[in-house]
């Protein structure tokens, strides 16, 4: 990695503090913050949710919102202080000097618009009076600048037409359309799988080698900041904790927050132990047995007038053992969640069959009994799957009558002694989801599921919208939950280290079909199936032992 050597930096933030007005006063978000930034030089911010980190990228692209404002301190770009400068000149920079890449690609394209007309608006609103055909190849340029295979075709295509590390690539297109000296980048791989991860952080450097960009990495995954980051700022609450060179973080810190946070990095053991035998059999919670789902079937037609269908899984059989958490891992697109939605009875199928306790379950599309209501679901993010307007109480008293009319009276005295278990204060049962955490909300949700009394949970990336530190306590107790009540559990990830550490056994999926199934420590130290040693090899690397 290169690291800047000019004296005077592209960037320099000294003693900046940022505070929100809100309706209970004022509150300091930001406190006595200074960093710098050179020429072709990557930083990157690391910290738990609420560290400031985002609010910091926001002040820079100018991006904070009428409820914040900069108390004191200085940003200087080039010199120029942007404190100084009014809102036009402030929007003037934006795109051609400072460019912004948002975690959510879904949300920072337009479903409505080819990906060559957003890329277009860009280049033309930096580059008025330029002919529509230069402005088509300047798009196609950027877009096989940034590793889009068949530029030209996909520059017609829409947004939902693009795999998810497709759209991340065409976002980094459109930051790149006005040639910016900075890129801010906000948890830009948070949502991809590991070998996309790979793909788009080896983009970002590639382009800050060739082009003397300089690049603000915003994330709380510190793999990322291993792969990319010349220099690390941690950040708490606010404040600055540590800031050095990446490898003197990352391999010697010096305060205690950045050894917590490295010591909650979950790793993957690549040499297990010794083979100690086949484990006894033991009756399946659930078995399925050449499961198919293919999407599209029937309502489009090839260019030879015949039914043209995508399969989303293609004869996919498993056995989940009672009391045993199964892991399925796969890149994007790969099934795993198809799989996950059709045992909760979300989905439905198209061939196979599930048996769930000894029962068989209807899954065609004609029904989906004897799944839904024995088989619950822990989505990826907490906030999406808890009603905004029901109280923490609320929710869990809503899946005790529920499950009441199922199984028979529930009582309320339930729902304070799940909450004990899940580690949350009985003071949260009167809040809404908008007033908790982020580990809290998923702490909600598990208690949710478990109060249903399932045959089976579903737990589909149970942990990637959340911090580090957060991530390590939900699998801890997801683990303990686990041993004390002999729970069967589904768990669907991309987080290879964490999959390893709670799964007994794992399926390894590629484009709906199973490539891999074993015993977890066998999967990850002893397989020699090459797909599964290319997704191990994609992981970002932190630790050199």
């Amino acid at each position: 990695m290169s690291v800047s050597t000019t004296t005077t930096p592209l960037l320099e933030v000294r003693d900046l503090t940022l505070r929100h007005n809100g309706r209970d006063g004022q509150t300091t978000i930001v406190h006595n913050v200074s960093f710098t930034l050179g020429r072709g030089e990557v930083l990157g911010i690391i910290g738990e949710s609420g560290a400031g980190k985002s609010t910091i990228g926001n002040a820079i692209i100018g991006l904070m919102g009428k409820s914040f404002e900069q108390s004191s301190g200085t940003i200087r770009l080039d010199g120029v202080a942007l404190e100084s400068l009014g809102d036009r000149e402030r929007r003037a920079l934006r795109g051609r000097t400072i460019a912004s890449i948002f975690q959510d690609h879904t949300s920072s394209l337009d479903p409505l618009m080819t990906v060559g007309a957003q890329l277009g608006e860009t280049i033309s609103a930096i580059n008025p009076g330029l002919p529509r055909s230069e402005i088509r190849g300047r798009a196609i340029e950027l877009l096989e600048r940034v590793g889009i295979a068949d530029p030209a075709g996909r520059h017609d295509s829409y947004s939902h037409q693009l795999s998810g590390g497709q759209r991340q690539r065409v976002v980094i297109a459109i930051a790149l359309a006005g040639a910016p000296s900075i890129i801010v980048a906000d948890e830009p791989t948070s949502a991809l799988d590991a070998t996309v991860q790979k793909q788009i952080l080896d983009i970002l450097r590639d382009l800050v080698d060739a082009t003397g960009l300089s690049l603000i990495l915003i994330t709380h995954d510190m793999g990322v900041v291993a792969a990319i980051a010349d220099k690390v700022l941690v950040m708490k609450d606010g404040e600055m904790v540590e800031q050095d060179a990446t490898s003197a973080v990352l391999q010697d810190p010096k305060e205690p927050y950045t050894l917590r946070l490295l010591a909650a990095v979950p790793r993957l053991r690549l040499s297990p132990p010794a083979d100690q035998g086949r484990p006894e059999e033991t009756a399946p919670i659930l078995l399925v047995e050449n499961l198919s789902r293919s999407f599209g079937g029937g309502s489009f037609r090839s260019l030879l007038g015949k039914p043209s269908a995508e399969f989303a899984l293609k004869a996919i059989s498993l056995r989940v053992p009672r009391g045993s958490v199964l892991g399925i891992v796969g890149e994007s697109g790969s099934g795993k969640t198809t799989i996950g939605r059709i045992l909760a009875g979300l989905e439905t199928a198209d061939t196979g069959q599930v048996t769930l306790d000894g029962k068989l379950c209807d899954i065609s599309r004609n029904g989906r009994g004897g799944l839904l209501g024995h088989v619950q679901m822990i989505f990826q993010d907490p906030s999406l799957s808890l009603n905004p307007r029901m109280t923490v109480a609320e929710t869990l008293h809503e899946c005790l009558r529920y499950t009441a009319r199922q199984d028979g009276r529930r009582t309320p005295e339930e729902i304070t002694a799940m909450t004990d278990r899940m580690g949350l204060a009985r003071t949260l049962l009167s809040r809404y989801p908008h007033q908790l955490s982020g580990g809290q909300k998923q702490r909600v949700c598990i208690a949710r599921a478990l109060l249903a009394r399932p045959a089976l949970i579903v737990a589909d990336e149970p942990t990637s919208a959340l911090d580090v530190s957060v991530q390590a306590e939900i699998v801890s107790l997801l683990k303990q939950t686990v041993t004390d009540s002999g729970l069967s559990m589904v768990f669907i990830s991309h987080d290879l280290a964490i999959v390893q550490d709670l799964c007994d056994a794992v399926c390894i999926m590629k484009d709906g079909r199973m490539e891999d199934f074993g015993p977890s420590d066998f999967i990850f130290g002893r397989s020699e199936n090459a797909y599964t040693r290319r997704l191990i090899d994609a992981r970002p690397k932190i630790f050199t032992h």
